[in-house]
């Protein structure tokens, strides 16, 4: 325990200690605000829009270093990463990003993981295993708290948002901070997701309301096989 006739004698080098921390911080993200676009240049540099998955690796080898990835991912043209030296950005096996996303870590992506043309996702979405999201989507995880009625955008905060495995989320689709869409999930296109989601539904409208349960895999087979048996009696 530090005394309180010390506090005096502490009380300095500990401010110079948070002051010395907060400044290193800082200084790392100029040199970060440098350097990243600097690598998002090099990927422009293979400027070919095509739909050839060579290229897309090549591109994607350029980022490798610095994203954790399990595999090489497929880069499309213009995709784009804010701060890549001093965010984190996790990427699971055979990821592919097509032409002008934007990522802003943290991300978390697992494997298999399909993202059309121009979608975002920002800081704190985990995307779990076999996802596949279509064009234009937004994943926002950031908004403001109410404010006073002289100025009604208070605090900035953040909520997380959690994609389970084997969703399917379609173009257009919304989805708001502290959202959790269940394993095996469909979202219709246009919709805007704003409260969670149960594992294996159908969601679909301007306010992601759910129609029905999917039943799975196992049930379809064993509907067919039964279909199947009464055709042939």
């Amino acid at each position: 325990m530090i005394e309180q006739k010390n506090i005096a004698v502490y009380l300095p080098k500990i401010i110079s200690g948070s002051y010395l921390l907060k400044t290193g911080k800082y200084i790392a993200i100029a040199i970060d605000g440098v350097v990243t676009p600097i690598i998002l240049l090099m990927t422009k540099l293979i400027f070919i829009d095509t739909s050839l998955r060579p290229l897309w690796k090549i591109r994607g080898l350029i980022l490798f270093p610095f994203i954790k990835c399990a595999s090489v991912p497929y880069i499309g043209k213009d995709v784009y990463f804010i701060e890549l030296l001093t965010r984190k950005y996790v990427f699971g096996k055979n990821v592919r990003i097509s032409n002008f996303c934007k990522l802003i870590g943290p991300v978390e992506i697992g494997d298999n993981v399909s993202m059309s043309n121009n979608v975002e996702v920002r800081h704190h979405t985990v995307i779990g295993n076999h996802v596949g999201i279509g064009p234009n989507t937004l994943f926002i995880t950031d908004t403001h708290q109410l404010g006073s009625e002289k100025e009604r955008v208070g605090k900035h905060i953040t909520k997380k948002i959690i994609i389970e495995d084997g969703c399917w989320i379609g173009a257009n689709v919304i989805i708001l901070g502290g959202v959790t869409i269940g394993a095996g999930s469909v979202i219709a296109a246009g919709s805007i997701v704003a409260t969670n989601v149960k594992p294996n539904s159908l969601v679909v409208g301007d306010r992601a309301k759910e129609i029905r349960t999917l039943r799975g895999m196992s049930s379809l087979r064993r509907i067919q096989r039964t279909t199947t048996q009464l055709k042939t009696e």
